[in-house]
């Protein structure tokens, strides 16, 4: 509500002073009308016709006409003592010439973009005259016009203090509006770019066709003597099916039509299709063909105001800037279709209004598309939260995963061990209760499922169960631990330890006399090097690939640790054997990846 009564407001403030312009003129000039049919009239036909109809004051609502128009114009104030300028408020003319009466003849103008570089008119956003020194006021002025846009302006008489200062407002009324878009264009461009996002590109598509098509009907490029300013405005139409196009594009990416409206985006569809058609036929086989395109845009904003009413009725589209954006695009459709049916004159207030109009919804949008980063970034942090606690979970499955390919065997055995050793040694008997206590809760502790524990913490693992081997093989398992000292290194868990079961229970266990397996942890330059090597069996060189391969019965496998470390580190295990010589396992850790 305070939206829509903030724009009522502002209409209300612009109409104000437009109506208050065009009376204040409305006394300094009276205007007639004629329609010259056969299109053969001369300048002395037309000052002997009586077929001339007054209009409301200085200005023409006549919108588009099939054939030549002329109008006669009277000033009713003039002082010849100043300089004035003659004004027609209208950037769009095709071919139009003026008579200027002097004290001897007539002094002709043309402009229009017919005449491209060849018009008379000086440098203002819309057409402009100096009124000869010579000129006389008491005559009438004689105007013939055409146009494919429609026939509306206003004249006006200015000083040269009024037209410089007229001119001053307008370079900086549309060089601010101009700037705004030009800001929007690039930052959105820009964003687009770093995020990837369609919709960004979309809108920045929509920003750049408004920027033409306003280029076209403010004029403002007369000024700058811009030399394609005549091609611009002879092509506007054009423009406006390439701006009606952008705006279908954007509509379906921002609105989500798709998947929120399918019907209308069906609607939507054919027009992409029909206004790049109607583009070509306007440029390569005529420009009245452009009137068709100018006709079906009307149909975007049909379509427009159903999406918002559906949206805004179901609650899909609650966003306080798209219903800005939509309201301000109502009252312009709205002013803009007024003008071109001949209800309101084309004043340069009412242009420079539109304009506004277009930088402010385009800036809603905008916000609307700020939006969409920040709801993206909440979606990125709510899917981050879901990433770790599926990697949580992940993590708990796999350690449950290793702990549930654990050998009963080795359990069953270390019993009779204990059994075994009790009557013979109870103090030696304590000691591998203890250690199989330990390797137990170490395997089986399902409360700590940290990601990485230290390389210490992993080896006190690997002792237990060392002890404990030995205890069940006496005098035929020998353990080396080479590790620098004061290494700071962190490790997943349940890695080097299923490195130096396999190594003794594949490795030495096989051979007939003792082996010996050497545990080693070294800090290198980049990273850190883990190794398991033993002097047992060997492994055939057809055997060492097919280690690294998935096996329901191989309990905790070489190819386990390896995809875990691909996961963890990008490395993975490299294994160097010789049959009947021995194994050596071994793994890189790079610092940058260390927690």
């Amino acid at each position: 509500m305070t939206i829509l009564l903030a724009i009522s407001l502002c209409t209300a403030f612009v109409f104000f002073i437009y109506f208050q312009d065009a009376n204040k003129s409305r006394e300094d000039i009276s205007m007639e009308i004629l329609k010259d049919n056969s299109g053969k009239m001369t300048l002395s036909d037309v000052k002997v016709s009586d077929q001339f109809v007054a209009l409301p004051g200085n200005y023409s609502k006549a919108g588009y006409s099939s054939v030549r128009l002329w109008f006669k114009i009277k000033l009713n104030r003039y002082n010849a003592d100043e300089i004035h300028y003659l004004t027609i408020n209208n950037t769009l003319f095709e071919d139009v010439t003026i008579y200027l009466p002097t004290n001897n003849d007539y002094v002709t103008k043309h402009f229009g973009f017919a005449y491209k570089s060849n018009s008379d008119e000086i440098g203002y956003v819309y057409p402009a005259f100096k009124i000869p020194s010579h000129f006389d006021h008491n005559q009438y002025i004689y105007m013939t016009s055409k146009s494919l846009y429609g026939q509306n302006f206003i004249v006006q008489l200015v000083n040269d203090d009024l037209f410089r200062k007229t001119s001053m407002i307008n370079v900086w009324a549309g060089g601010i509006l101009f700037g705004v878009l030009a800001a929007l264009f690039f930052y959105n461009l820009v964003t687009g770019l770093a995020i990837k996002n369609k919709t960004f590109i979309k809108y920045c598509f929509f920003v750049f066709t408004t920027l033409l098509w306003n280029a076209a009907t403010t004029g403002l490029l007369n000024i700058t003597g811009f030399k394609y300013t005549h091609w611009i405005a002879e092509y506007s139409a054009g423009t406006g099916i390439l701006m009606s196009l952008a705006i279908v594009i954007f509509m379906r990416a921002i609105f989500q039509t798709q998947t929120r409206f399918p019907k209308i985006d069906f609607c939507l569809k054919l027009l992409i299709v029909y206004f790049p058609i109607t583009l070509l036929l306007f440029l390569f086989i005529s420009k009245n063909l452009g009137a068709f395109g100018a006709g079906v845009s009307s149909v975007v904003y049909v379509l427009y105001f159903i999406i918002m009413f559906k949206g805004i009725r179901n609650k899909i589209i609650r966003s306080p800037q798209l219903i800005t954006a939509w309201l301000l695009c109502i009252v312009s459709v709205i002013l803009f279709n007024l003008m071109v049916f001949g209800v309101l004159p084309q004043s340069y207030i009412m242009i420079y209004y539109l304009f506004f109009l277009s930088c402010v919804s385009a800036t809603a949008f905008a916000l609307s598309l700020a939006e969409i980063i920040n709801d993206l970034n909440e979606e990125k942090q709510r899917n981050q939260i879901r990433f770790e606690n599926s990697e949580i979970q992940s993590r708990q499955f796999e350690l449950a995963f290793i702990r549930a390919q654990m050998d009963p065997h080795f359990i069953h055995n270390t019993l009779n061990v204990i059994e075994g050793v009790i009557a013979e040694n109870k103090e030696k008997a304590g000691s591998l209760v203890n250690d199989l206590s330990h390797y137990l809760r170490n395997i089986f502790d399902y409360s700590n499922s940290e990601r990485y524990i230290s390389i210490h913490e992993e080896l006190d693992a690997v002792k237990f169960y060392v002890r404990i081997e030995q205890a069940r093989f006496p005098d035929k398992i020998f353990v080396n631990y080479d590790i620098d000292p004061g290494i700071q290194l962190k490790v997943p868990r349940l890695v080097i330890q299923p490195l130096v079961e396999n190594a003794i229970k594949h490795g030495i266990r096989k051979r007939k006399i003792a082996g010996t397996v050497t545990i080693r942890a070294k800090e290198l330059e980049h990273g850190y090097l883990i190794t398991v090597e033993d002097d047992g069996v060997g492994i055939e060189d057809a055997d060492k690939y097919k280690l690294l391969e998935y096996s329901p019965n191989k309990g905790i496998g070489l190819a386990n640790i390896n995809a875990r470390l691909q996961a963890e580190y990008g490395t993975q295990l490299q294994i160097v054997s010789e049959k009947g010589k021995g194994t050596a396992v071994r793994f890189d850790v790079p610092i940058k990846e260390q927690p």
